[in-house]
């Protein structure tokens, strides 16, 4: 017989399963698959975003249950900022050098406003603050929390068919997933996604 705590966590597993199945994978397989057309890739990524948002709310969660907190802020930039200059640098140099992938010329400098303070600030939301929080009600220990963040953060990116882009996004996301498992603190892995995120697309990196 199966106590009653037993059968609470068995339904948040499955709750937290049916999550990531219905917004973090299915998307990705129905555009690699092109139900969803690759040019709605951005349309898919804020629907995500109101979605765990307002499940959120309606749950009874707390915005500073998600990151978005004063607290441990001064330490999670302290500690996240010198592995984005560090990454920063080496991708500027390879674009004054003429090393680049992908030639992104013609993206309109509005796209990176989007991507700065929509886009970013949504994938964190969405890959860290909300995973995070869903994993530690089912009690996943800290390598798991990380580790499924970050596949599932890669994961998307499959949209792109770039194996660079793949290992790239699955590295950056363990440092971020580090950073937030650590302080819980949204803000900065957003300054950071932002930063390293902009310079890897204007240099033609991804």
């Amino acid at each position: 017989m199966i106590s009653h705590n037993g059968q609470n966590n068995r339904n948040k597993l499955i709750k937290v399963f049916l999550i990531i199945l219905l917004l973090y994978i299915l998307p990705v397989v129905l555009m690699l698959v092109k139900i969803i057309p690759f040019e709605y890739r951005f349309y898919v990524l804020e629907f995500a975003t109101v979605s765990v948002f307002t499940y959120s709310m309606l749950s009874g969660v707390k915005l500073n249950q998600l990151g978005f907190t004063k607290e441990n802020f001064k330490q999670s930039i302290l500690s996240v900022l010198p592995m984005t200059v560090l990454l920063s640098i080496p991708m500027i140099l390879a674009h004054f050098l003429g090393l680049i992938r992908i030639d992104n010329s013609t993206i309109p400098w509005q796209f990176y406003l989007f991507f700065v303070f929509i886009s970013s600030p949504s994938q964190e939301l969405l890959y860290r603050g909300f995973l995070f929080h869903i994993f530690s009600e089912v009690k996943f220990e800290k390598q798991w929390r990380i580790t499924f963040s970050s596949v599932l953060y890669s994961f998307v990116h499959a949209i792109y068919l770039d194996i660079p882009t793949l290992v790239l996004t699955l590295i950056i996301g363990f440092f971020w997933g580090m950073n937030y498992d650590k302080f819980r603190n949204i803000y900065s892995v957003m300054l950071s996604h932002s930063i390293l995120g902009a310079i890897a697309i204007l240099v033609g990196l991804i």
